[in-house]
């Protein structure tokens, strides 16, 4: 049995998954074991009953068929059919009853093992209880089937004088009790591991022994020596203790090995005359023997199983427990693990000491202080939020804190509120974002200036444009002024047309700050501030701030605006950028003769989702279709004098409002289509100018 168990182990272990047919010492190791088995089983059969007390032949081909790949099943029953006809035909058994026989023991093997592979998988064990419960179901459902078939065989070929359902009645116990007893032992140490047989200390060794040689000893005593009899059942219960000593300390391996031996000398004491079981030596009153060691069995397997779970089940805990120590220790963020009740830090990485700025032998003492000591009342009201959230580590809560030397950091604090030993407590993350924050504020900065220069940029084109604009107020009012002294030179005093002077000097003056206004909101430096601003409002004065140049240039300006356009969110400097890039662009892009009329439109939309669209469009020589994305890259340029910056800032600022920027090719010319969402989250209205502006 050992060598079958050997070479099947080695076959299946290393080859079975890239040999299509099994080596020959496999076959030759199963042939075997079937011979081998098939004699004890038919030793163990007393005439005129044709059935054994126990039939290990079946079992063994059971074992066999588990532990091989479904393409080697055709060929084990083939090597097990020499070795069934040599056994049985030196008992001189009808050649039918051993065709017969042989049919329904392999119906037998095929039956376990298929409804092993079905409900366990194609590596079966017995490491776990659901395991056992298949394996036992498999044990007593295929010797149950084929019986019927067997019981049939005997009955039809005339071999022996019992009846039909005494034959099935005697054959199910017998066969189930040797599958029982071998296909256990065959499963356990077939699938061993060679480095836990290399890991097996000392001690553990000589525990086995002890455990192997004291239950062989109380084994013998019980079953095989004088000392026992029909009168002395006790004695039944002696190996019990050592079965369930080696179910808890060793596992299903010995398990199994420890109760063949006890089955065999149960069955070896009884077939001699010795033992509680010497009357029921023979088949037909072997029932008793077969019960009480299948009632043995059944649970020492079950008892194995469970331990091995939860032995099992506690190396998962170490490893899991190894695993978060591992993962605490050295984790790149602070760590921290402090009980509920005074908020004392029981466990801290070395992250969280030196962001702490605390040493591990005043983390020992006790001297730590927790997260909230490190922190202001509001962010010790958000941190204690995070223990309420439902999940692990949903969301992350950005402080300011303060360490031990007074320094003051920006973090990401994540906590998750846990129990250890039976004791509430909190893991805290504490991530040092300070640096990270210093730098977005560093390119927060450059960007802002980098926008503010290109605006300036833009300015510094239209300023003889924007001079000749402001001049122009400036100059009525100066006429006017000049007129109204003269006319208060005069007698009698026309004060009515002195009046018509005056608000004319008004007007102007209106004009003249509207300008001076928009130029200083254009050319300011300042943060970015999202308010609630009309669309339409920012086209007109853009349009009215480049109202000189389009004239200058003999540009007609076509405006479209939305009366239903809803209002966005965004800061009302920046999109005034993005409007004055991009007529910038439209009215540089028609300064070479096209023969076309110079048309600049300018379309505001309401879309049908609600979105906000504003289009510019030319009647330039358009782009090329290659050119539609590369316009947006940073220094490209079809300009002379361009610096390639303002539709990329441009594209930036359209994204940083949740919209797109992208320019589409026409017929006669080229446009560009800025798509903003609209306001969802009530926000503070932008301040609307003086005065409405006027479009060309």
């Amino acid at each position: 049995m050992g060598r079958v168990v050997e070479v099947l182990n080695s076959s299946v272990a290393g080859r079975a998954a890239t040999l299509d047919r099994p080596p020959l010492i496999v076959l030759l190791a199963v042939m075997t074991a079937y011979y081998i088995g098939a004699r004890v089983g038919l030793a163990l059969t007393a005439p005129p009953f044709p059935l054994a007390v126990l039939w290990p032949a079946n079992a063994l081909l059971f074992a066999a068929l588990l532990l091989a790949p479904r393409r080697w099943w055709w060929m084990f029953v083939a090597a097990a059919f020499p070795a069934h006809l040599l056994a049985e035909l030196q008992e001189h058994v009808p050649t039918a009853m051993v065709l017969c026989w042989f049919v329904s023991n392999v119906c037998e093997a095929l039956i376990g093992a298929s409804f092993m592979h079905w409900l366990a998988g194609p590596k079966p064990g017995l490491n776990t209880v659901r395991a056992v419960m298949t394996f036992c179901g498999a044990a007593a459902l295929a010797p149950a089937l084929s019986s019927f078939l067997d019981a049939a065989f005997v009955r039809m070929v005339g071999f022996g004088s019992s009846d039909y359902w005494s034959l099935w009645r005697a054959r199910l116990p017998s066969n189930m009790l040797a599958a029982l007893v071998f296909v256990p032992v065959a499963l356990t140490w077939a699938t061993l591991e060679p480095p836990l047989l290399r890991g097996i200390t000392r001690a553990r060794a000589v525990e086995g022994g002890v455990l192997l040689s004291t239950l062989l000893a109380v084994s013998v005593l019980a079953f095989d020596s004088g000392l026992s009899g029909t009168d002395s059942p006790s004695l039944l219960y002696l190996p019990v203790p050592l079965l369930i000593w080696a179910a808890l300390r060793f596992g299903p391996p010995l398990t199994s090995a420890s109760f063949m031996v006890v089955a065999f000398l149960v069955i070896w004491g009884a077939s001699h005359g010795r033992g509680p079981f010497m009357a029921q030596a023979t088949p037909d009153e072997a029932l008793p023997i077969q019960l009480f060691l299948i009632t043995i069995v059944v649970p020492l397997l079950l008892l194995a199983a469970l331990t091995e779970e939860r032995r099992a089940a506690q190396e998962r805990q170490r490893a899991s427990q190894r695993l978060f120590s591992t993962a605490f220790r050295s984790s790149p963020d602070a760590m921290a693990i402090s009980r509920r009740s005074d908020g004392r830090v029981i466990e801290a990485n070395d992250h969280w000491l030196e962001l702490m700025g605390y040493r591990r032998d005043e983390l020992a003492a006790g001297s730590g202080a927790s997260l909230a000591a490190h922190l202001g009342e509001t962010d010790r009201v958000n941190v204690a939020s995070l223990t309420r959230d439902v999940g692990d580590f949903t969301r992350d809560v950005e402080v300011s804190l303060r360490d031990r030397r007074g320094i003051a950091r920006k973090a990401l604090v994540r906590q998750k509120a846990v129990e250890l030993n039976g004791e509430p407590c909190d893991i805290s993350i504490v991530r040092d974002v300070s640096e990270q924050r210093r730098t977005e504020a560093r390119e927060r900065e450059q960007r802002l200036q980098l926008t503010h220069l290109t605006r300036v940029a833009s300015l510094t084109e239209f300023s003889t444009t924007l001079a000749h604009e402001l001049n122009q107020p400036l100059t009525a009012i100066l006429s006017n002024a000049q007129a109204a002294l003269r006319f208060l030179a005069r007698e009698p005093l026309d004060v009515a047309e002195i009046r018509t002077i005056l608000q004319e000097i008004v007007e102007a003056d209106k004009r003249a700050g509207e300008l001076i206004h928009h130029l200083r909101q254009l050319m300011k430096r300042g943060d970015e501030e999202f308010v609630r601003v009309d669309l339409n409002q920012v086209v007109r004065q853009v349009l009215d701030l480049l109202h000189g140049e389009f004239v200058a240039r003999d540009i007609e300006v076509r405006v479209g605006l939305s009366s239903d356009l809803p209002q966005v969110n965004g800061d009302r400097v920046q999109l005034q950028q993005v409007v004055l890039n991009l007529v910038s662009n439209a009215c540089d892009a028609m300064r070479l003769p096209t023969g076309r009329e110079r048309t600049l439109s300018v379309t505001t939309i309401h879309v049908y989702d609600g979105s906000v669209q504003l289009v510019v469009g030319d009647t330039g020589p358009g782009i090329a279709p290659n050119q539609l994305d590369r316009i947006f890259e940073p220094f490209f340029t079809t300009k002379d004098s361009g610096l390639g910056l303002g539709l990329p800032i441009s594209r930036r600022i359209a994204r940083a409002h949740g919209g797109t920027l992208v320019a589409e090719h026409r017929d006669a010319g080229a446009s560009f289509r800025l798509t903003l969402p609209p306001t969802r989250l009530p926000v503070r209205d932008a301040a609307a100018p003086a005065q409405p502006s006027r479009t060309p």
